[in-house]
This record gives C-alpha cells, sequence and structure tokens, in this order.
C-alpha cells in the first residue's frame, strides 16, 4: 500500500510518497519540498515503529515522529477495514 504523507521539516512543506511494507516498515521516498534547497530532508529514509515511537535509519527523529504519525493518520482507516474483512494489514 501506498500514501502520501505531508510534513513540516525546517518550517517547510515536504511531500512524501510512503509505501508500507510487510510487517510495518516503511519507505518514504521525497516527491516535493518547498523550503531552501540546504536544508532539503532525506530523499529516501526507511521507517519502523518501535514501540510508540516512529525511527528511521537517518537518525533524525522529529521527521520520523512526524512522518510515521502522518501515515498512521492516513492508513489507520484502509488497516483497520481490512482487519475487519480478514485481509492481512501489510499486504
Amino acid at each position: 500500500m501506498e500514501v502520501t504523507a505531508v510534513v513540516l521539516h525546517d518550517g517547510a512543506l515536504a511531500h512524501y510518497d510512503v509505501v508500507i511494507g510487510p510487517g510495518g516498515t516503511c519507505t518514504a521516498y521525497l516527491s516535493s519540498y518547498r523550503g531552501a534547497g540546504n536544508r532539503m530532508p532525506p530523499q529516501c529514509l526507511s521507517l519502523r515503529k518501535e514501540g510508540r515511537h516512529w525511527v528511521s535509519d537517518d537518525g533524525n527523529e522529529r521527521l520520523s515522529e512526524d512522518l510515521g504519525y502522518a501515515v498512521e493518520l492516513k492508513a489507520r482507516p484502509i488497516l483497520e477495514d481490512r482487519r475487519r474483512q480478514g485481509g492481512h494489514p501489510a499486504g
């Protein structure tokens, strides 16, 4: 499943296309950034939830938390519908 998530990064909007993979691991690809080029967020990062927090491979805690939370908000209705229908939430 793929969702689009928009977060603030250094005061500017960053749009990510996020692929939700098996086991809840997400890969986020930057599609646009409306801020200064020298403050651009990572082009690609891997996210995973550890307990209540989202972590990424780049170590930017704020971006990881914001992006993970945005994915949860967008994907929750889809994932909950799959659970009710008996489908696998990651597939």
